[in-house]
């Protein structure tokens, strides 16, 4: 069990690393810097939002799962005031999230100068919390999701973003139990995740998953029937159909997860990073390949910090 918690933090992490590499970027631009699709990690396009940082680096999506992490694991419980000061000492260094969520961003503030916080926006970013309250609620989906709304809710009161973290949240608990053999028994499992949902448009989404999956789509389809932005129900369903489509290789997951820019280019590392996640909880850290995280900045500090939210979510 403790492999599969570092399975879902090292995986994520590794897909935001490589996906921030071909964010925004189209297919051609992708082959014409990197001669083909990136398989491994590597310095970011130039016109990538993340071009500032260096190959083995991780964005600020990364970051917010990182932050909600160390709270659960150094404080032993879900203290949201902890959180709150973790995220407003986060947004008062300014290099460290140069392209997040504004309303990300806004949020924090509004928490800082006790403003109401707004609606917010409807991006991915707002739901990551859920990866890591998964973790610590893996063996309860109800606790998983209650606390998971909690947290969101911190910076998003967006019902889209609320039902989209939802979902990660129930699917990260399952996958680290191992509950379902996905290969033969996805249906039930988007079955199980549509029951701690409350809009259509989200059912809608994870009943597009199946129907493609069922009909073993390419990737390519499901770039032009899901979308690949950073609307929260086209990352997450992204990331889904990819982890589905072949759920037992990490490896081709996050391929095809950090590749999933379409000729428009596409919210790559958040599709990267929650595809990874999935895979990397399911199939264990071994299944992550050595070349990945020894090019991975903060590998050995990213484990330790799997190691101590197991030992939390022990209780």
């Amino acid at each position: 069990m403790k492999n599969r918690f570092r399975g879902a933090l090292v995986g994520a992490a590794v897909g935001d690393s490589m996906g921030m590499c071909v964010e925004e970027i189209p297919f051609d631009e992708v082959i014409l810097h990197y001669g083909d699709k990136i398989t491994n990690i590597c310095e970011p396009h130039p016109a990538s939002p993340a071009s500032y940082l260096k190959a083995g680096e991780t964005s600020s999506e990364f970051e917010i799962v990182k932050i909600v992490a160390q709270s659960l694991s150094e404080k032993k419980i879900l203290d949201i005031k902890d959180i709150i000061e973790r995220y407003i000492q986060w947004e008062e260094k300014e290099e460290l999230h140069s392209y997040v969520d504004p309303y990300f961003l806004l949020a924090i503030d509004a928490l800082k100068n006790g403003r109401e916080i707004e609606r917010g926006g409807s991006s991915i970013e707002g739901a990551l919390p859920a990866i890591p309250l998964g973790m610590y609620h893996y063996t309860n989906p109800v606790l998983a999701v209650e606390g998971t709304k909690a947290v969101v809710m911190l910076t998003h009161r967006n019902e889209i973003v609320i039902d989209a973290a939802s979902v990660i949240a129930v699917a990260i608990g399952e996958l680290l139990q191992g509950k379902f053999y996905l290969e033969d028994e996805y249906p039930y499992f988007i079955k199980l995740l549509k029951t701690f949902v409350q809009k259509d448009e989200t059912k809608f989404y994870l009943d597009r998953v199946e129907a493609l999956i069922k009909r073993d789509a390419s990737y390519e389809e499901a770039v032009n029937e899901l979308g690949n932005g950073s609307y929260a129900l086209e990352a997450l369903s992204q990331a889904l159909f990819i982890f589905l489509k072949t759920p037992e290789n990490t490896e081709n997951v996050i391929i095809h997860a950090v590749n999933s820019y379409g000729n428009y280019g596409g919210d790559t590392d958040s599709i990267g990073l929650i595809a990874g996640a999935f895979a990397g909880a399911y199939n264990s850290e071994e299944s992550i390949p050595s070349r990945w995280k020894v090019s991975l900045k903060n590998y050995r500090e990213i484990v330790k910090l799997a190691d101590k939210l197991y030992t939390v979510a022990q209780h």
